[in-house]
């Protein structure tokens, strides 16, 4: 048996595409030893490097080790152990499993960085695409959660693949023992006590006198899922690029509300937020309303108004910094300069008196700054301008006791500038 569906695999999704080198994470269970074996028939046109975990979670993972080493030894396979203390390194609020997907994780783009490897292969098969599939159902995923584990997506600057998701156990088991590869069990597999074992040994028998293929069913529908998950996700993508931090509300709301719920996700996402569905509900509630703002996690903010949609993480408020040079760099790392000119007719409404030292903070109630349409407060200004309500007290004053000489976003105050012949500043801010 020659474990046709890596085969197939491997050639329908590209997975080896750009390939510089290729890591194996193999635990010596049977799915990753049938892997490694695999692999080490083929003739690639790169190097393996294999990777093993040693947990310190079980006594078994001793005889787990030395089978991997004894393996990767007869074959002259370049073998990486990695010895960790989980349950040591478990951060607040992280259960074992999460800790010890976090370092193994850690652990492969350690590697990565120090071979040159550009991919890394895990061995999840069919029956582990399934289980992964109903307990995402089960914990009320939504669609980007029912697709599964896919052959193949970007993790930071490693490129992951699943050679072995469209192989069923009874398949790898086969090739296993025809070709006398060896490998351990994992008595934890057979632990109760954790959902995926219920679903394995308790709920997918149940559903299997209904359908002896479900797992198959199942692992088509993830796919069918993913493939139209991905062509939401490229048009949400051009809709975001198309548009940038300012979203037109009413081209928005002409879109199926699957495309409106994955712009918004990828929106937040970039700010490094994860929506829930009751979140992104809420979200697609307010895009119903003209004006509308909601406040997620305490951390990040969507405002809708002016027919625009504003999706912000919350800073803290900014602090107010003395000017005393003509350089000065901000707290968010942009240079605020100063540079010296002589006011003209054209100059003059670009430029404040030269003057030190100033104050730079946020805006203040009641502050005003006078351009061609006249004397305005600040916040009627970035009203008319339609600058988000979020975005407003992220923006920088500039000031000379009370009065205002240059606002961010809307530029100098006419009725501060230097009169034509004086000397006075251009000022620049840099960008993030």
């Amino acid at each position: 048996m020659p474990l046709d569906g890596v085969t197939a695999t491997v050639e329908q999704y590209r997975l080896h595409q750009g390939c510089r080198g290729l890591i194996l994470a193999v635990s010596g269970g049977p799915d990753s030893m049938a892997m490694l074996h695999w692999y080490a028939e083929q003739s690639l046109a790169f190097p393996l490097y294999v990777a093993h975990v040693h947990h310190g979670l079980r006594t078994a993972s001793d005889d787990e080790e030395t089978l991997v080493r004894a393996y990767c030894n007869a074959r002259s396979l370049p073998l990486t152990v990695f010895h960790a203390d989980v349950k040591d390194e478990m951060q607040k609020g992280e259960t074992v499993e999460s800790a010890a997907r976090r370092i193994r994780y850690g652990f492969f783009r350690s590697l990565a960085r120090e071979t040159g490897a550009t991919h890394l292969a895990t061995a999840h098969t069919e029956d582990d695409q399934c289980e992964t599939v109903l307990l995402h159902l089960l914990h009320g995923a939504g669609p980007k959660g029912l697709c599964g584990i896919l052959p193949k997506r970007q993790q930071e600057d490693l490129t992951l693949i699943r050679p072995l998701i469209a192989c069923p156990k009874r398949e790898i088991l086969s090739y296993c023992a025809q070709n006398e590869i060896p490998f351990a069990l994992d008595e934890s597999n057979q632990d109760l006590s954790y959902t995926r074992n219920r679903i394995r040994h308790r709920l997918l028998p149940e559903m299997e006198k209904i359908n002896p293929n479900v797992r198959r069913s199942v692992c088509r529908a993830a796919t069918a899922l993913q493939r139209q998950q991905q062509g939401v996700e490229a048009r949400a993508k051009e809709f975001l690029d198309a548009h940038g931090d300012l979203l037109p509300a009413d081209e928005m709301r002409k879109l199926p509300k699957g495309e409106q719920a994955e712009i918004l996700r990828q929106a937040f996402q970039e700010l490094g937020k994860q929506l829930t569905f009751e979140q992104t509900e809420q979200a697609l509630c307010l895009l119903e309303k003209e004006t509308a703002s909601a406040e997620f996690d305490r951390s990040y903010l969507l405002h809708l108004g002016q027919n625009r949609i504003a999706v912000r993480k919350k800073t803290e408020p900014l602090p107010q910094i003395s000017i005393e040079r003509e350089e000065t760099v901000l707290p968010d790392g942009r240079i605020l300069r100063l540079t010296e000119g002589i006011c003209t007719e054209e100059t003059r409404r670009e430029m404040i008196p030269k003057t030190l030292p100033l104050t730079l903070r946020p805006r203040k109630q009641g502050d005003t700054l006078r351009t061609s349409g006249g004397t305005k407060t600040l916040k009627k200004r970035m009203v008319e301008l339609k600058i988000p309500q979020p975005a407003r007290d992220s923006l920088w004053v500039l000031a000379d006791q009370d009065r205002v000489l240059w606002c961010e976003a809307l530029g100098s105050n006419q009725e501060t500038a230097p009169k034509e012949n004086e000397r006075g500043y251009f000022i620049s801010l840099s960008e993030k």
